[in-house]
């Protein structure tokens, strides 16, 4: 009996964890994920504990004391489990490669993806988003979307006639002409304006041989930083 209810204790609590990964989507947040990881390694553990109890009092053959090393393996698992449950869920971990979005999103920052965020919504000015191009996933910010027009003046962007108040941009100095100055252009319905945050520097739809990105091409909206420097562990990518 008590094996059973000890079985009947760790699917409960599996489908709980499986529950709050979808359809809840508890990682949509930063300490959604903390809790999540750290409920996945208490139930990996807590299964172990119980499964050495169960195996010490019925043997008969000496110590089972070296059974205490699944430990460390029912960690490596929980790890396993929360990224594929991340996945099923439609979150994924993105290795931010580039310099462009500096200082939002840093070179070689661990960011999380919600590829379901836009199945039912389109996305909107300001969102960071990952777009799919030329076979390559890019991260980039929405300025504008169809219908709007966009013009760029001495460095900065005018939306339909509006100045963007843009405190999260930088500049290095010394960009392309077409960087700082262009337009004014309407943005076709369908298609997005996306720039990155690091202006000087950054391949975007004011070059001419990257233009507008089709709404379909978002494969997903940046949601928070995994991995960074330590004071940037959950920093809110907005």
């Amino acid at each position: 009996m008590g094996d059973q209810r000890d079985g009947a204790i760790f699917l409960t609590l599996f489908g709980v964890l499986c529950l709050c990964f979808w359809p809840l989507r508890l990682p949509k947040s930063f300490f959604g994920i903390q809790l999540l990881v750290v409920a996945a390694m208490l139930v990996c553990v807590v299964a172990t504990l119980t499964a050495l109890r169960v195996s010490s009092a019925a043997s008969t053959h000496g110590p089972r004391s070296w059974l205490i090393f699944l430990i460390p393996l029912a960690l490596m698992i929980s790890f396993v489990h929360s990224n594929w449950l991340l996945r099923v869920a439609g979150f994924q971990v993105f290795n931010v490669p580039s310099t462009g979005m500096q200082p939002t999103v840093l070179n070689s920052d661990r960011i999380l993806i919600d590829f379901r965020q836009y199945r039912d919504a389109k996305p909107k000015p300001h969102d960071i988003v990952v777009v799919h191009r030329d076979g390559l996933f890019v991260i980039k910010r929405v300025v504008a979307v169809g219908g709007d027009t966009i013009e760029g003046k001495d460095d900065a962007l005018f939306v339909n006639g509006h100045q963007l108040q843009e405190p999260y941009v930088q500049h290095v100095g010394n960009p392309p002409p077409e960087l700082r100055e262009f337009g004014p252009t309407q943005i076709p319905q369908g298609e997005l304006f996306v720039v990155g945050d690091n202006r000087d520097v950054s391949r975007d739809s004011r070059l001419r041989d990257f233009g507008p990105v089709g709404e379909q091409s978002v494969a997903g909206k940046a949601l928070y930083v995994l991995r960074s420097t330590p004071e940037r562990y959950g920093y809110d990518l907005r």
